[in-house]
């Protein structure tokens, strides 16, 4: 799944990860997507935090990140 959000245009992915419960949710479905495709101890607490933390925080960090390096935070994909 993240795989195919990254495909998504650079602004689409902004404006998904800027509006909070909307930016809240796409974290719950990223994050619990990259620990089921891993399945490792960093991508479970990972989860864990934006689903029952801090997510939307989460969110906004992550539309920071993809609008300066098209990156996800804590994930290892990114877009050349």
């Amino acid at each position: 799944m993240l795989k195919k959000f990254m495909e998504l245009s650079k602004t689409v992915r902004i404006v998904l990860l800027a509006i909070p419960f909307v930016n809240w949710i796409v974290e719950l479905v990223l994050r619990w997507s990259l620990f089921i495709e891993k399945k490792d101890v960093g991508s479970l607490l990972v989860a864990l935090i934006a689903t029952f933390g801090f997510g939307i925080i989460l969110g906004w960090v992550d539309a920071i990140f993809t609008f300066m390096e098209d990156k996800i935070v804590l994930t290892d994909v990114k877009i050349n």
